[in-house]
């Protein structure tokens, strides 16, 4: 199986994405903000690094980010994997393109602005991570307001407003235009049409890894 790059636009699904792979398939889930609070936690010298760059509110940045992703590779093996969050800069690409020697695919989730942000506004949440929309029929809830997985309460993120939206999807594309540029130029670029049902969504996805 084909390792995993995934770039996708706020509301594309990519964890929705990321837990059927990883459900059907024996894919290791390496998300960059899960990556940096394990290296904070196991007390490295890396991860004090880390923890003293984030305590005082910098970016981490692209040489640290590389060496992180270089020390999680090392441990999951020959197992394959699915990158969420990373890369987030064009150097970041080129650095993890030569890691990986030409192993993997990049999937971009590609979906429309106006659509996107309806999804999120009608979005809520469950501190479990669990999300689900009230504009679609299956993924509502079984029981409004309470996630089907833990039975909590669930709440509209702050965040989950169309101003907000906005300048999250048009920061989106500026950071990652580059990124996305560089997997074509490689040919290793595969864009999903993210507008489709979450299943439909996984069968193009596996046509791509498989």
């Amino acid at each position: 199986m084909k390792n995993i790059i995934f770039i996708a636009p706020p509301a594309a699904g990519k964890g929705t994405q990321s837990e059927k792979v990883t459900s059907k398939y024996d894919y290791e889930h390496i998300s960059s903000g899960d990556m940096l609070r394990e290296e904070i936690a196991s007390g490295s010298t890396l991860g004090l690094n880390v923890k003293n760059i984030i305590d005082k509110g910098q970016l981490v940045t692209d040489d640290i980010m590389i060496d992180l992703i270089k020390n999680k590779l090392n441990k999951i093996g020959e197992r394959p994997f699915i990158l969420d969050g990373f890369p987030r800069t064009y150097n970041q690409a080129i650095a993890l393109n030569e890691i990986l020697d030409d192993n993997y695919v990049a999937i971009y989730l590609q979906l429309d602005k106006e659509i996107a942000m309806n999804r999120t506004l009608g979005r809520i949440t469950c501190k479990c991570g669990r999300s689900y929309s009230l504009l679609t029929e299956n993924l509502k809830p079984k029981k409004d307001g309470v996630c089907d997985s833990c039975g909590e309460m669930l709440l509209k993120r702050n965040d989950d407003n169309a101003e907000s939206f906005s300048v999250r999807y048009d920061t989106f594309l500026e950071n990652n235009s580059p990124i996305i540029e560089f997997y074509q130029n490689q040919n290793k670029l595969n864009i999903v049409d993210a507008s489709m049902e979450a299943n439909d969504i996984f069968k193009e996805i596996e046509k791509v890894i498989k």
